[in-house]
């Protein structure tokens, strides 16, 4: 994942010096996590890539079409990052952490939380709201939620992408492109 992270940060600086627009597609559910993952360089190389998307002045088109969570739909630039256009796919899920993954982060904070007062940890208690966390968090995260709540700019048919990216495309070119000559300090 790290080299992945890389190549995409020198491949948006590589647009950017040639004024191309951007097309972001979306399956992802985030950046690697791990003593190897990080050993190898994720958290820099990671960071790299969100710089580059941040510092990035061509057009950016995204289409969500599968999962996109955490810092790798920011690295993927997701709708914090303003992309011109973000379509979501009917398949399509987006949030911070995925349902599982936030359920368990609360468990591990409530758990820890418990400890600290020197109070026994009801782990059966636990179990309806790591249910309804799940459940929550899942319902938010599909494409017509999302949509409802102005995320994107609309679910497409999958079917229909070719068409909505290229009047997306023509749109964008009714303007001058220019794309960023700087973007900051990269820790090598």
């Amino acid at each position: 994942m790290s080299e992945e992270a890389q190549k995409a940060a020198q491949f948006i600086q590589l647009a950017n010096q040639k004024d191309t627009p951007l097309l972001f597609l979306h399956n992802t559910t985030g950046y690697m996590v791990g003593a190897e993952y990080e050993q190898g360089g994720i958290i820099k190389h990671g960071a790299m890539m969100i710089n580059a998307v941040s510092n990035s002045k061509v057009p950016h088109l995204t289409v969500i079409m599968g999962a996109s969570y955490g810092a790798g739909n920011y690295g993927m630039n997701g709708r914090a990052y303003d992309p011109r256009f973000l379509f979501t796919w009917p398949s399509a899920k987006s949030s911070v952490m995925g349902p599982a993954q936030l359920a368990g982060v609360l468990e591990i904070v409530a758990r820890e939380s418990a400890e600290k007062k020197g109070q026994p940890f009801d782990a059966e208690g636990f179990v309806a709201i790591k249910e309804m966390v799940e459940t929550q968090i899942e319902e938010q995260s599909l494409p017509y939620v999302l949509s409802g709540m102005v995320y994107d700019d609309g679910v497409i048919d999958p079917r229909d992408t070719r068409t909505v990216l290229g009047i997306c495309l023509s749109v964008i070119d009714n303007q001058p492109i220019e794309g960023a000559m700087n973007f900051g300090v990269f820790r090598l």
